[in-house]
């Protein structure tokens, strides 16, 4: 059977048109790479229910997670290097995301692992001096514990005498992302890069 050039152009505009949108769908189905650190995709972990207490004697709870992006470092303010160096990077990664309603979907949380020392009043002086949208919670360790072994945070506070002041605590450096849904989302080991962070974050918030 023959056709005409107006049955051929609709042939060839139905084509295009397909084209488009087989493109367009595998493009935003394509997993997400990142630069910096790893996107868990598909294999997102929900989260189990668990309960902090922030700097403002308000409880923190996954439920609490919903609808926002949270970032997450876990460490102690006598912390010497390690936890300055990471809320010093996430100050700057937030600075160098151009997007405003991307920065408006971040939510920044310090997660002390050291409940003996930081109480909610000295993380929030601690965690306003790196920004002041950062929120800084904890939480006696059987409470805490739960939280940090479904994300796979190690950390260990050294022996020390009852009352003392002075003692170390091991912990991961790596900041962990929980999506909208209060799942596990990613991973950004240590070192992290701010600037590499900041276009994986608006990439992720975009994508999703």
């Amino acid at each position: 059977m023959s056709m005409n050039k107006s049955s051929i152009a609709l042939v060839a505009l139905a084509a295009l048109v397909i084209g488009f949108g087989l493109s367009w769908y595998l493009a935003s189905n394509r997993p997400i790479q990142l630069e910096s650190g790893t996107w868990f995709g598909e294999q997102a972990r929900p989260l189990p229910d668990f309960e902090l207490t922030d700097q403002n004697n308000r409880p923190l709870t996954r439920a609490e997670l919903m609808g926002k992006w949270s970032l997450m470092f876990f460490g102690y303010t006598n912390c010497p290097d390690i936890c300055p160096i990471a809320l010093q990077t996430l100050d700057r990664t937030l600075r160098s995301i151009d997007d405003p309603d991307v920065v408006k979907a971040l939510q920044v949380y310090f997660i002390s692992v050291d409940p003996e020392r930081d109480t909610p009043q000295r993380l929030a002086e601690y965690v306003k001096y790196f920004n002041p949208t950062f929120i800084g919670a904890t939480a006696p360790l059987e409470k805490l514990n739960k939280l940090t072994r479904a994300l796979g945070i190690a950390h260990e506070i050294h022996d020390h005498p009852a009352g003392s002041e002075t003692y170390g605590v091991d912990h991961s450096g790596a900041i962990v992302l929980i999506d909208p849904q209060g799942k596990y989302a990613a991973l950004f080991g240590a070192p992290q890069d701010a600037a590499a962070m900041a276009r994986d974050l608006t990439r992720i918030v975009e994508h999703n």
